[in-house]
């Protein structure tokens, strides 16, 4: 069944097999008997793309007029896809254009018919003053205003605010473009291949859409608001670490490509740097920003924010091994650099949970800080100095907001309601001045929220994983709803029979910590009946695997499909993860082998005593990236426990995968614990079945890293599956015959029957 024809396609699906599997094919487990391709059918209508298909209007994205309250949104109905505009000082929503009208006009541009109700257009801008609507069809850049369609120029890159000045690359060097004359002033001469100008590390990815290890990339620069100077930065690739990705089968039949690209692995000494610098565009001149290099650790360059008054640039600054982050404020003039703000540690600093935002009108910084065990916000004056805005055991991730003139400031936060999941996003109105947040969203769900340029409104998607999005506006002053905008339409999601899943609450293994997770049925679920259990692992420290929102719940990680095999799925997270206290995240530290294991343990432990139906004698675990290197993990720290696994992408070795994730958990230098926490190291403990699956071109955990671990396995003389995917990067669920090789292992393993041969999922 076609991704685009699913609705109706699930519905006659669900009126041919009912909710199938049936009564025979659920009791456990059942050796040498065939699993009825009804369940895989049932299974690919729960896939997660899917799912997300059925449901109309779940969430609500808005795109807010830039220093006010206006704003436009998309709309998918089950009457179609629409384009909204509401005014949240009048209360009242329109359509943002006629659809009709477009549809008409590029019905007449394209010779081929659209459909008013399904406009496919992307790359949407929308300006309020002229009323001009802008977006990509069909390769190319359109605009449409007072029912005129025409074509226009693609965004023009690397150009100055003002308009005045355009920035580019030629042959690694950097050249600047008068746009009224015309005129091209050559600004550095000394650009090489190995020491390019305004180049980040460039992502394979992108080299494989262009076939080739050298695309061409749009000069990477920020200019000052005043559109006098820029900022940029030279890297320096000598010496550093090449690693190669092959093509084996490019989508025109050509031969194999081969793709070199720069990547840092943990511990290297010598790894691609930046020198910052800063270019004068009326003269030319170029100050030399005064702090050492950079040290580059994957796909990106160094970032800079402009002050308001362009008169000094902001750096970030990360130490190798994350034992400190700092902000660096340059002076535009000089180049000269002081420390701004700065959070150090003995061990770690979580980098991955930081954010800052220069605040314009205050002109102050919004710092993130874990100084006192829990993530909060602090402001930072120009001259450096520091106060806190929140304070308590509870974290703030991230400001959302200000009012127009920054006295107030909205903070998204959790952990500060009792009696409640402290993973539930909130926001609050905090005063620059410090003092009791006012929570502005009272209800015990997840809030997806948007804070209106002005900060006067917020939108606010609310949402269990077992109830339904609701998205409305409300008042940024005292979170009173204001308008409801929409709410999602889950009726064709209820006809297929899709079980919700549902939050829980237990004890990590220390007796003590509340830990917190999911868990999912099938949809023809009977307590009376046992089920083998899967767990889909991610104890990756950055990173809260247990679905909070409605959309999480409903299009993540593959539970649902998986679940309607006839299996219980569960997702916990323990500690060592993020989304708490730094005590709670602290576990991982450099213990990234053993960490969360018992207290993912301990919890399904707990559920199966609440739910006997759980068969604990057949317990399966699945995962990718983090989560592929945790399968290992437990299947050779617990295998009296985990008996099947399947890893996705896994980095199976800390020293084999990129710098800037592992230094940050496992710290620098490289010594024993590395070893400790290798899967390799562990490979002859490995007991029970497990599949290992790689895609060929992953970008983000080299290939190799699993090839490590079978070089182990099969030193160890252990069994395993092997599948790697020609063309598949990272991200294998993306892969049909990877889902449905995955659910073959599962129903072999723990079932202990024979799926439906050869079975073609059409889902992608």
């Amino acid at each position: 069944m076609h991704k685009n024809l699913f609705s109706a396609a699930a519905v006659a699906l669900l009126a041919v097999t009912g909710c199938a599997p049936r009564a025979a094919d659920q009791q456990a487990p059942q050796h040498g008997a065939s699993l009825p391709v009804a369940v895989y059918e049932r299974a690919e209508a729960f896939l997660p793309e899917n799912l997300g298909a059925l449901v109309k209007g779940e969430r609500l994205t808005p795109r807010w007029r830039e220093d006010g309250a206006l704003f436009w949104f998309e709309a998918d109905t089950a009457d179609g896809r629409r384009f909204v505009l509401t005014d949240p000082d009048r209360g009242e929503s329109q359509a943002l254009f006629d659809h009709e009208a477009l549809a008409a006009k590029l019905t007449e541009a394209s010779g081929e018919t659209v459909d008013a109700t399904d406009l496919s257009l992307r790359g949407v801008d929308y300006d309020f003053e002229t009323e001009t609507l802008s977006f990509w069809f069909e390769g190319q850049r359109w605009s449409f205003a007072r029912d005129s369609l025409r074509q226009v120029e693609a965004p023009v890159a690397g150009l100055s605010p003002d308009g005045r000045w355009r920035v580019f690359i030629r042959d690694h060097d950097l050249y600047l473009e008068d746009m009224a004359s015309g005129d091209i002033r050559r600004l550095t001469t000394d650009g090489s291949a190995q020491r390019p100008y305004a180049r980040p590390l460039v992502n394979p990815r992108r080299m494989v859409e262009a076939a080739s290890s050298t695309p061409e990339l749009d000069a990477d620069i920020e200019w000052s608001p005043d559109s006098r100077r820029f900022a940029s930065y030279r890297m320096n690739l000598e010496g550093a670490r090449t690693l190669s990705l092959v093509e084996s089968t490019p989508p025109d039949g050509a031969p194999p490509i081969a793709y070199e690209y720069f990547y840092p692995l943990t511990g290297d000494s010598n790894v691609p740097t930046a020198q910052s610098f800063i270019i004068d565009a009326a003269s030319g001149a170029r100050v030399a920003v005064g702090l050492p290099p950079q040290d580059i650790l994957y796909y990106y360059g160094p970032s800079f924010v402009w002050t308001g008054d362009s008169e000094e640039v902001t750096q970030l600054i990360p130490a190798r091994g994350y034992g400190a982050l700092r902000l660096h404020a340059i002076d535009a003039a000089s180049g000269a650099a002081r420390v701004l703000a700065e959070t150090s540690s003995d061990t770690f600093v979580d980098y991955y949970d930081h954010s800052w935002t220069y605040l314009d009108r205050a002109d102050a910084y919004f710092w993130l800080s874990e100084a006192t065990g829990w993530h909060h916000g602090y402001l930072v004056t120009r001259d450096g100095r520091r106060h806190a805005l929140t304070h308590g055991e509870w974290r703030v991730h991230y400001l959302a907001g200000a009012t127009l003139d920054e006295d107030n400031l909205f903070v998204v936060g959790s952990g500060r309601e009792p009696d409640r999941d402290p993973y539930l996003r909130h926001l609050y109105r905090v005063n620059r001045d410090g003092g009791e947040p006012l929570l502005l969203t009272p209800e015990a769900l997840d809030h997806d929220v948007s804070v209106s340029p002005d900060g006067r409104y917020f939108v606010d998607n609310m949402s269990l994983i077992n109830e339904p999005t609701r998205s409305v506006l409300r008042s940024a002053l005292d979170g009173e709803i204001i308008m409801q905008l929409q709410a999602a339409d889950t009726s064709a999601l209820d006809e297929l029979g899709y079980r919700y899943p549902q939050p829980f609450e237990t004890v990590a293994a220390d007796g003590r910590t509340p830990i917190y997770g999911a868990i999912y049925r099938p949809s023809d679920f009977d307590p009376s009946r046992r089920y083998a259990v899967i767990e889909n692992i991610y104890t990756g420290p950055h990173y809260v695997m247990a679905p909070k929102s409605f959309t999480a719940g409903l299009t993540g990680r593959n539970a649902a499909s998986i679940a309607e095999l006839g299996f219980i799925v569960v997702l916990i997270d323990g500690r060592g993860s993020s989304g708490r206290s730094r005590d709670f995240l602290a576990h991982a530290y450099r213990n990234l082998h053993e960490v969360g294991l018992d207290d993912h343990i301990a919890g399904i432990r707990a559920l199966a005593e609440s739910y006997p139906y759980m068969d604990l004698s057949r317990v399966g675990v699945y995962g990718f990236s983090a989560g592929g290197y945790d399968v290992v993990r437990a299947m050779t720290r617990r295998p009296d426990f985990y008996t099947a696994g399947v890893s996705a992408s896994g980095n199976h070795d800390n020293r084999l995968d990129k710098a800037i994730w592992n230094e940050q958990w496992m710290g620098l230098p490289l010594g024993p614990h590395y070893d400790d926490n290798s899967n390799v190291t562990w490979a002859d403990k490995l007991e029970g079945e497990l599949f290992l699956a790689h895609g060929e071109l992953d970008e983000n955990v080299p290939p190799l890293a699993t090839r490590r671990l079978i070089d182990a396995l099969i030193k160890a003389n252990k069994d395993f599956e092997y599948l790697i995917v020609p063309g598949a990067g990272h991200f294998l669920d993306n892969s049909d015959y990877f889902n449905r090789r995955r659910w073959d292992f599962f129903v072999r393993s723990l079932r202990g029957m024979e799926p439906p041969p050869a079975y073609q999922i059409n889902g992608l």
